[in-house]
């Protein structure tokens, strides 16, 4: 994480000490992503939805754990009178029914991330194309959140040279 900090440091630091080769002085900005994500009306309308399904599985899952105990405490009340073969069925009933609750929780939870994932994908997705359209028309070099770049201009990105410069050593050795 620190090695990112540096590199992230240098890079913004040596943008702003050659203005010159870049034509202009370099324009930098900043995102805070999770507040953009707390107050964007979608993504408050996506944690609505979220929170509906969260409450609802608990609520299934409630239900579920209160047949459970129903089921254990007649069990046990039970228990004294019934035959071998009886308390078999009803503690391999007993067993199913909490296998049940485990599946139950289960594919809650998937469906409770599934709909997180979709919800901040969309979002997300969302934002970088928001994010890189403020960076061209507002003629930024370079655009930050708390984690990573967001955008970079074109006229700083030096992919290219670097592919060409590892190339070099490819081509003389060759020969």
């Amino acid at each position: 994480m620190r090695r990112c900090w540096r590199a992230i440091l240098c890079l913004v630091g040596s943008l702003c000490l050659a203005p010159a080769a870049l034509g202009e002085v370099p324009k930098i900005g900043f995102v805070d992503l999770d507040k953009a994500l707390r107050e964007l009306p979608e993504a408050q309308v996506g944690a609505k939805n979220l929170n509906q399904l969260i409450a609802e599985k608990e609520k299934a899952i409630e239900q579920k754990q209160q047949q459970i105990v129903s089921a254990q405490k007649a069990l046990e009340q039970d228990f004294p009178k019934l035959s071998n073969a009886e308390r078999q069925k009803r503690e391999a009933q007993l067993q199913a029914m909490v296998m049940d609750l485990q599946k139950l929780r289960q594919s809650a939870q998937d469906q409770i991330n599934m709909q997180r994932n979709q919800i901040l994908e969309n979002i997300q997705a969302r934002l970088v194309r928001v994010v890189s359209q403020i960076g061209k028309q507002g003629h930024y070099t370079l655009i930050l959140n708390d984690k990573s770049v967001l955008y970079v201009s074109g006229a700083i990105d030096l992919t290219q040279q670097v592919v060409a410069a590892m190339e070099k050593p490819k081509a003389s050795k060759g020969k």
